[in-house]
């Protein structure tokens, strides 16, 4: 919805309003002669005050009527604003990242996208938590990229809206990358056996083909995943993969020692139990390795120890 498009009444023959041939074109001040409904439709009779020839008259759509003439100037800067935020769109496989990434790291009561008036476009609703979130201030957006404020609040432009998600996944990349790694184990499912898609029409399920999804997640998904890999950084993607890594072979070597257990507990049951005792108390956990900070003992806290030593002269 273009900013102040809506009013509480519409045009009344004798008034002045600001006319646009396209949301684009620049405002042209008319005079109102008449309005007709043609159903839930209206159009507009107007005649041009300025223009060649001036005073041409015309029939029009009511939605190219914009404001009364005397709100033109406020309208005519929010309409540049916006103008300004599209003129730095971002294509199709950055809008979908963005859009996966926001919604795991960017809390919507803190901003939030927007496809009103400009695709893509970042709302800034709570200043603080905004700039705790990316390390960076709505300011220093607004120094490097294009900006408008609407109803109280900062809109930022798609490009920024790019480097605030990005900030936002370096400082936060395991939700996006759990993200990024459980999309890819699905496509490489679907890459092997096939899969589904919903017949447009019918509503029904179709199957596809192990070629038809590897294509499309070549051609769709996986310059998104790389966008997303990006953002995150290649030591947090490395650190990542890494974490996952030992967790599963954490869990393989558990099975095996089960298993192991389990055959020398036919023979060895004390031996058995003792392993399986050692297994669990001993485990080494976050609670376990992280270093708790303890206040020094006084002298008198100190537990003492009794060293017995032997009697005599001895050589």
């Amino acid at each position: 919805m273009e900013p102040n498009a809506e009013v509480s009444r519409g045009p009344c023959p004798g008034e002045e309003w600001a006319y646009r041939l396209r949301d684009d074109a620049p405002s042209e001040r008319v005079h109102i002669m008449a309005v007709h409904q043609e159903g839930r439709r209206f159009r507009v009779d107007i005649r041009h005050m300025h223009g060649h020839p001036p005073g041409r008259e015309e029939n029009v759509p009511r939605s190219r009527l914009k404001v009364p003439w005397e709100d033109v100037v406020p309208y005519d800067a929010a309409m540049d604003g916006w103008r300004r935020l599209k003129a730095e769109a971002i294509d199709e496989h950055e809008a979908s990242a963005l859009w996966a990434a926001l919604e795991l790291v960017v809390p919507s009561e803190v901003a939030e996208l927007s496809v009103a008036s400009s695709d893509d476009s970042l709302t800034v609703h709570d200043h603080v938590a905004f700039e705790a979130l990316t390390g960076q201030t709505v300011a220093a957006f607004q120094a490097r990229f294009s900006w408008l404020v609407h109803d109280g609040e900062v809109f930022l432009s798609p490009r920024a809206a790019l480097a605030v998600v990005e900030l936002a996944c370096r400082r936060n990349p395991a939700p996006v990358l759990d993200l990024v790694m459980a999309e890819e184990a699905v496509a490489r499912e679907k890459s092997k056996r096939g899969g589904t898609i919903e017949n447009w029409e019918t509503r029904e399920p179709v199957a596809t083909s192990a070629e038809f999804e590897y294509d499309y997640y070549l051609r769709r998904q996986r310059p998104i995943h790389e966008i997303l890999r990006q953002w995150c950084g290649y030591g947090s993607v490395t650190a990542h993969e890494r974490l996952l890594a030992a967790e599963a072979e954490v869990i393989r070597l558990d099975v095996l020692l089960t298993w192991a257990v389990d055959h020398i507990r036919r023979t060895d049951k004390g031996t058995a139990e003792m392993i399986e005792r050692e297994h669990e108390e001993d485990r080494i956990t976050p609670y376990t390795i992280r270093p708790v900070p303890q206040r020094p003992l006084k002298p008198h806290e100190i537990p003492r120890i009794e060293v017995p030593t032997r009697r005599g002269w001895y050589r």
